[in-house]
């Protein structure tokens, strides 16, 4: 059965070797505090939340989890420990709590992951290069 949806918020593809989609958002830790239009690029391989370089994890180090709670994923180059902390995503209006997570080791980077994108209507237009929130 067909489904007719219609666009919230659309992103233009970033450029790098090959286009990428990106969806804006703005990151908040517990106590409010906002970092705004974040670009994170859209990865379906990372079954995570938020993933951030440990510079924007140090705004949401107060919600740390401890140690026990640290997530471990599998990658081509080993397993890969995170630290995990409790935020919010915020994308057009829609407040989603997250995890957001940095490599233990390493500097990290942005991506959102699967976590985040099963909770969102998202299409990706490949050929006009345009990533769009939108509902039904």
């Amino acid at each position: 059965m067909g489904r007719i949806y219609k666009s919230v918020k659309c992103w233009s593809y970033k450029q790098n070797k090959s286009p990428y989609p990106i969806i804006k958002c703005t990151l908040v830790n517990l106590i409010g505090e906002e970092i705004r239009d974040i670009e994170l690029p859209i990865d379906t391989g990372f079954s995570g939340s938020i993933l951030v370089p440990r510079t924007i994890f140090e705004h949401f180090k107060i919600a740390e989890l401890p140690p026990d709670c640290r997530r471990i994923y599998s990658t081509l180059a080993g397993e890969i420990v995170m630290r995990v902390a409790r935020g919010y995503v915020v994308i057009n209006d829609v407040k989603l709590e997250v995890f957001i997570e940095t490599p233990l080791f390493g500097y990290g980077k942005l991506l959102m992951g699967r976590e985040v994108l099963n909770k969102l209507s998202v299409v990706l237009d490949g050929p006009k290069e345009t990533c769009c929130l939108v509902r039904e």
